[in-house]
């Protein structure tokens, strides 16, 4: 059920001034993000991402009250619970009730700044990408956001992933991504992942639809609450990720 104590966003197709991106839906899946979402969206609103769209994973905090009071429009996820299930609910939104062109995605728990995706429109726009990632790997990234476990780990699974394709990634895993409306037509259908797991889903079936993918150095500030990225999730995601390897 949709909620939105701000009348001015609730037609998510509207215009918007001169410096707004009103061709892009930015998507933020949230779980219990009370402790940023509200500063968050409030941020990407003054960086000109105006059609802003919450999926919530049925948080038991003020998550969904606080991102509708900051001007965003939340709905509750489909499909389940986890990450997963949020993004695949953000897709389906934009293919069947949105005339955007892009589709952005950034994490709910203001490590991704929303600004950060500006510099992967113009790849779209001018038919260099299908599909942008922000590489946290590459880009400056705050003292103690990503401690060395984190950023071998997703180095190590990068460079195989995209060895693959004989493609060079850094930042498979990323929470930043920008998509054209072709590459979530193309997507959608194919992806079925339910959590964390979903980027490597999203990542490995892009360069198998041949869609062209690429990534531009983001930063990356520390969290704000709780992670729910637990020592079981990430043995969870290498298990995905060798069997994305070896399918």
């Amino acid at each position: 059920m949709a909620e939105n104590t701000n009348p001015a966003v609730h037609d998510m197709n509207q215009s918007f001034g001169q410096k707004s991106f009103s061709n892009i839906l930015l998507l933020i899946p949230t779980l219990n993000e009370e402790a940023a979402v509200g500063s968050l969206v409030v941020e990407a609103d003054k960086s000109g991402f105006t059609n802003i769209l919450v999926v919530d994973g049925f948080s038991t905090d003020a998550t969904r009250k606080i991102a509708a009071a900051a001007g965003a429009t939340v709905i509750e996820q489909e499909f389940g619970r986890g990450k997963g299930c949020g993004v695949r609910t953000g897709m389906k939104l934009f293919l069947q009730g949105n005339s955007s062109n892009l589709l952005g995605i950034i994490d709910g728990d203001g490590t991704n700044i929303p600004s950060g995706l500006k510099e992967m429109i113009p790849l779209i726009e001018n038919g260099r990408a299908d599909v942008v990632l922000g590489s946290r790997i590459r880009g400056k990234r705050d003292s103690g956001a990503m401690n060395l476990l984190s950023v071998a780990s997703n180095l190590t699974v990068s460079f195989l992933l995209g060895a693959k394709f004989k493609r060079l990634f850094t930042d498979v895993q990323t929470g930043y991504w920008l998509f054209s409306r072709r590459a979530v037509e193309r997507l959608y259908p194919l992806i079925h992942s339910t959590g964390f797991e979903i980027e490597l889903e999203l990542f490995v079936t892009a360069l198998r639809e041949k869609l062209s993918v690429c990534e531009i150095p983001v930063g990356f500030r520390c969290r704000r609450g709780t992670t729910k990225f637990s020592f079981v999730l990430r043995l969870r995601n290498l298990y995905y990720a060798f069997k994305y390897l070896l399918s």
